[in-house]
């Protein structure tokens, strides 16, 4: 539950600032206004245009760190499974040699 508040109140945090793409479509905002003698409000389209933008490359880094957790849980469940197999192979072969060692002492040595 803690992490979904973080991340919730990380996310509110981002977007109360501009990202790159936002910046530079108020920069192209300001001056196509100032080049058309008016007075920059903000918000314009360009503005619009990089925010968005900024979001998909937002969205896209997020989509790559899930999937970057995901295929690192697929790595632990395939380490922890070679695990598991590998001590049921060391008890198997202990048990091998357990066996073994058994039958080699039952077996008596010819009367010489």
């Amino acid at each position: 539950m803690k992490k979904i508040f973080v991340l919730i109140i990380t996310a509110l945090s981002l977007s109360a600032c501009q990202g790159p793409g936002e910046k530079a479509g108020a920069a192209k905002d300001e001056a196509e206004a100032e080049a058309a003698g008016r007075k920059y409000e903000g918000d314009g389209p360009n503005e619009r245009i990089g925010a968005a933008r900024d979001r998909a490359a937002d969205e896209a880094a997020d989509a790559r760190r899930a999937e970057e957790r995901a295929v690192e849980k697929k790595r632990d469940a395939i380490r922890s499974e070679a695990e598991i197999e590998a001590e049921r192979l060391e008890q198997q072969a202990e048990s091998l040699r357990e066996a073994a060692k058994a039958k080699a002492e039952a077996v008596q040595e010819p009367a010489g």
